[in-house]
């Protein structure tokens, strides 16, 4: 494969990312990429064999970015800081790439994966649960499965960036803050709970 530094491959990357996004793997082709990324369709195959392979490499890409912004183990991390530095984590990887985070959230039990891509999400999901099992072996946590947890956050999350993505609210620290301290309170066990 050519360096990922360049400039075509960097437009294949990001064109093909908003249209899988937005039509999904199966309804978007190579020449609908090729047109975005104003390369030629044989530009695409000189970077990857198939639409699955380029697929694959774009997932893998996202979700090592991804787990490169966490960079440590957030289940050694006091439960509240470790909560807070995941929120983070997502909101500057979503800054950094509008589509990614949704990208990543619909795909990610995707038929079209291979091993690497599904072990690649395994172990960021195992990552999550170690964090929230933690949680809940402390008392901090509610008692719900971790992908219950999961889905709870990232749903609001990725709603909230929905409506900044059609301009219909603007995202800025007050509104994070709030945000981050919203989905906290959906998930942490309150004292009446206990």
């Amino acid at each position: 494969m050519i360096s990922a530094s360049s400039s075509k491959y960097d437009m294949i990357m990001k064109a093909s990312v908003s249209l899988f996004t937005e039509r999904g793997f199966d309804a978007t082709t190579i020449p609908m990429i090729a047109e975005r990324a104003h390369v030629g369709t044989g530009t695409i195959y000189r970077y990857f064999d198939s639409k699955e392979t380029l697929v694959n490499v774009l997932f893998q890409e996202s979700i090592q970015r991804f787990t490169e912004k966490l960079k440590q183990d957030v289940s050694e991390l006091p439960v509240r800081e470790g909560f807070h530095h995941v929120f983070c984590c997502l909101v500057q990887f979503t800054k950094e790439s509008d589509y990614a985070l949704f990208f990543l959230e619909t795909k990610k039990d995707a038929h079209y994966l291979n091993h690497t891509s599904k072990k690649m999400i395994e172990n960021l999901t195992q990552m999550l649960d170690d964090y929230f099992n933690k949680g809940k072996a402390e008392g901090v946590i509610r008692s719900l499965p971790s992908n219950v947890l999961i889905a709870i956050v990232l749903g609001a999350f990725l709603k909230i960036y929905q409506l900044v993505q059609t301009g219909d609210i603007e995202m800025d620290t007050d509104l994070i803050t709030e945000l981050e301290q919203c989905c906290w309170d959906a998930i942490k066990l309150h004292s009446s709970q206990k």
